[in-house]
């Protein structure tokens, strides 16, 4: 081999032995950028659904409030118990087999239950309240919202109608 040859094919081995720093540096980059923006679409995706998640619980507690109000107000001493409840209260089922539901204060800790509807001090803790205004009921369930770093809220009325 001629001296040239071999200059020639030792310039063409470094020229190929890699990529730049440069090169890698500019690809790290990109592969960040697409891991980022995967990850804050990914984490608002799971919060919006945790939140929809707690808007149905929350929904269905408000529910309950009412459906307990509907059968206390088809008996006389439920009905009774409604009319002399204090201006704001939640209804909390008698585990006494045919009991009819109890009405105490919304101080009380049996307004602050889970999602399950038993009263609770760990979170997520929701809060019912029962405002009544003449035959008109307001059920309004507040909880600390996992998306706006805040309160959110549900609200239902049931109005009574007597005969």
């Amino acid at each position: 081999m001629s001296v040239m040859s071999r200059f020639s094919l030792h310039s063409n081995q470094r020229a190929q032995r890699g990529d730049t720093i440069v090169e890698v540096l500019i690809s790290i980059a990109i592969v960040s950028l697409i891991l980022g923006g995967a990850y804050i679409t990914t984490n608002n995706s799971l919060r919006s659904t945790r939140a929809a998640e707690e808007r149905t619980t929350a929904l269905k507690l408000v529910q309950g409030q009412l459906e307990l109000i509907k059968s206390m107000m088809a008996s006389s001493a439920g009905a009774a118990a409604l009319t002399s409840a204090p201006p704001m209260f939640c209804v909390v089922p008698n585990t006494i087999a045919g009991a009819q539901p109890s009405t105490p204060s919304s101080s009380s800790a049996n307004c602050k239950v889970s999602s399950g509807g038993v009263p609770t001090t760990v979170e997520p803790i929701y809060n019912l309240q029962v405002s009544q205004s003449g035959n008109l009921f307001t059920v309004t369930n507040k909880w600390d919202s996992v998306v706006n770093n805040g309160q959110d809220n549900v609200q239902m009325t049931y109005r009574v109608y007597q005969q």
